[in-house]
């Protein structure tokens, strides 16, 4: 399998690469995984995305067990190795739970059945329904012979023997809603959270009389679906939106709390081996392990873009599966590295720009991180760090340096010889949404959700020139092909022409039902293009200021790019699909979808023939465009 086997420090431009196995086939990526009709390669990769999951699980020889749908997928994730993925249940996979002697795996489907699977054998052992709607979840007793089962809504606990399917106990709860209901540490009561209003949402039952033996912490937004049980079976720990709280099991009183996350919410929670240690994940797609005695947090890393949902601690104690994000990832606890560097973006991909060699390709992601691709092999060839909360756009100069608009309000330019930054140019207030270079290089124009556009120059450190007309943010500019004027596009449903040597406003185009995402001049620079928020592509004359051709791309436009050549147009946006437009006729020449998520940049390299699309999915597509009239 194509994979990047060894643990590389950033990548300095021009730096090696290792890659194992053979060449990618013409249908397959580097990794060997197949690419959508119509793409010739893929930078980046989607191994181990996924847009949800039902539960992830170790087994005991450390392979991560993913369940996706009705499908289950085992994985070394130090190789980056897929080692099996097969449907196993007739319905989706709701939890996963290991049996104590490793040999099967417990599994809870939506249709309400609980299925015990052997992995040596890949058959299912015996399969029982429950009854309950909404089943969420199916853990064995510590003595193996019973399995707990928790239905969401109605609230209902379940205990049943596991070698006759007798039903043994049936508990309705008193909540909105249940979750994940887990044993005590002799398997004779339960606790379960839910949600209830300002109700107590925790509860303990006792699963031989099915009496409710308490009911306690009142929070009104608690989570309250991941209580876990400590090792000793003596403390229980659940996340809240507000922190994460440990209780003892015996009298119900508090022990901790463990509070200052960003954005507050607790989403998941684990220990540790380590008896003194816990895990929080939260919903800024951060993960923090805590001593909880002290409750100070000795580590702190973020591995996904925003909740992160789910942790399961690796058998040895060494590692911790979490997914968030629509990412699994596996992290070392004592560094929050992870197990494998694969050479893609973890976050969107936010923008992307032709460099102007013509065989590199420069992206941007709300990583915070710039990458530099080989079209032609799909090859990550060096990463650039430093792009401040996340790169909302991006440009290449004539000279080799690249521009990179940020979310902290910066434009940053780098070096794209060994990736140092040049210079920092601040001024704007919010993101800065869009950047470009005059075909000389010596200025640099960005915009912002300050409704400003701000004109550089290298010489200094002050914009010489502040454009204002636009009522709202300013999301796209574009400098035409002689240097001589800009186009703009905003919050306002306005396009706007201007002089860029007088910084005087020439136009104002108005035609559009929302936002104007995007823009572009068209290659006799007489005429331009727009789009966005109403799924329409529009042709402007502008000597006239007259719509001259409607496009419909069908939902919102997040970007075109028209060919060199003039005769081709392509846009992408939120239905993941790219549409090819003739741009002599106004036809659609064609449509891909091959993206996972929105499609939120597009460039066509100087020859005409490729474009390059980026996406919210994490990668970047390489396309053989159409031949337009």
């Amino acid at each position: 399998m194509h994979l990047l086997r060894t643990r590389l420090a950033r990548v300095l431009i021009g730096a090696s690469v290792l890659w194992a196995g053979a060449s990618a086939t013409a249908d397959e990526d580097r990794l060997g995984d197949p690419l959508p009709e119509g793409a010739t390669a893929r930078l980046g990769t989607l191994q181990l995305r996924y847009g949800s999951i039902g539960d992830l699980a170790y087994l005991p020889d450390g392979r991560a067990m993913i369940a996706l749908g009705p499908t289950l997928e085992i994985w070394n994730i130090e190789s980056g190795e897929r080692l099996f993925h097969e449907r196993i249940a007739p319905a989706s996979i709701r939890s996963l739970a290991v049996g104590r002697d490793g040999q099967t795996v417990m599994l809870a489907d939506a249709a309400g059945a609980v299925h015990e699977w052997d992995p040596a054998d890949n058959k299912i052992v015996r399969s029982l329904k429950t009854g309950q709607s909404g089943l969420l979840s199916a853990y064995y007793s510590p003595d193996g012979l019973r399995v707990l089962t928790t239905g969401a809504a109605p609230p209902t606990l379940k205990q049943f023997e596991l070698a006759s399917g007798r039903q043994l106990v049936s508990i309705e709860g008193e909540m909105h809603r249940f979750s994940q209901g887990i044993y005590d540490a002799a398997g004779k009561t339960a606790f379960v959270g839910g949600t209830s209003g300002s109700d107590p949402v925790l509860a303990h039952y006792d699963l031989q009389t099915g009496a409710l033996l308490n009911a306690w912490h009142k929070d009104y937004t608690s989570y309250g679906h991941s209580p876990k049980l400590s090792p000793d079976g003596k403390r229980l720990l659940a996340g809240t939106r507000h922190m994460a709280v440990e209780f003892n099991t015996e009298d119900y009183k508090q022990l901790a709390r463990f509070a200052g996350h960003h954005g507050y919410a607790v989403t998941a929670v684990a220990y540790c081996r380590e008896p003194d240690q816990i895990l929080t994940g939260s919903r800024d797609g951060s993960i923090r392990r805590w001593n909880r005695l002290s409750g100070e947090v000795l580590l702190r890393w973020v591995p996904h873009s925003d909740y992160c949902t789910c942790l399961r601690v690796s058998p040895e104690g060494n590692r911790v599966l979490s997914f968030g994000g629509g990412m699994v990832v596996e992290s070392d606890l004592a560094t929050g590295e992870p197990t494998i560097h694969w050479d893609r973006h973890s976050q969107a991909v936010t923008a992307v720009a032709m460099m102007p060699d013509a065989q590199r390709v420069l992206s941007g992601s709300w990583d915070a991180t710039l990458r530099l691709w080989d079209v032609s092999s799909g090859k990550s060839l060096a990463v650039i760090d430093g792009a401040g909360l996340g790169a909302c756009c991006v440009a290449a100069a004539p000279g080799g340096s690249v521009a990179a608009g940020c979310k902290d309000g910066a434009v940053r330019e780098f070096s794209a010889t060994d990736g140092s930054l040049l210079c920092e140019l601040k001024g704007h207030l919010g993101y800065v949404r869009s950047v470009a270079y005059t075909p000389d290089g010596r200025r640099l124009i960005s915009s912002g959700d300050d409704g400003r556009i701000r004109v550089w120059e290298s010489a200094g450190d002050d914009a010489v020139h502040v454009l204002k007309e636009h009522l709202g943010g300013v999301l796209s500019v574009a400098v035409s092909a002689d240097g001589q004027r800009l186009l703009s596009g905003g919050r306002d449903g306005t396009v706007r022409l201007w002089d860029l040597q007088t910084a005087r406003p020439l136009h104002t185009l108005e035609g559009h039902r929302g936002w104007v995402e995007t823009v572009c001049f068209a290659r006799d620079g007489s005429h331009a293009f727009s789009s966005g928020g109403d799924g329409r592509i529009l042709k402007w004359n502008l000597q006239s200021g007259e719509i001259e051709c409607e496009m419909v791309h069908g939902g919102w436009v997040r970007a075109i790019a028209c060919s060199p050549d003039g005769k081709v147009l392509c846009a992408g946006g939120e239905d993941k699909a790219i549409t090819c437009w003739d741009l002599r006729c106004g036809t659609r020449l064609d449509r891909w979808r091959g993206h996972a998520s929105d499609v939120l940049a597009l460039t066509i390299t100087p020859d005409s023939r490729r474009l390059v699309s980026a996406s919210a999915d994490t990668t970047l597509l390489v396309w053989e465009l159409p031949v337009g009239g």
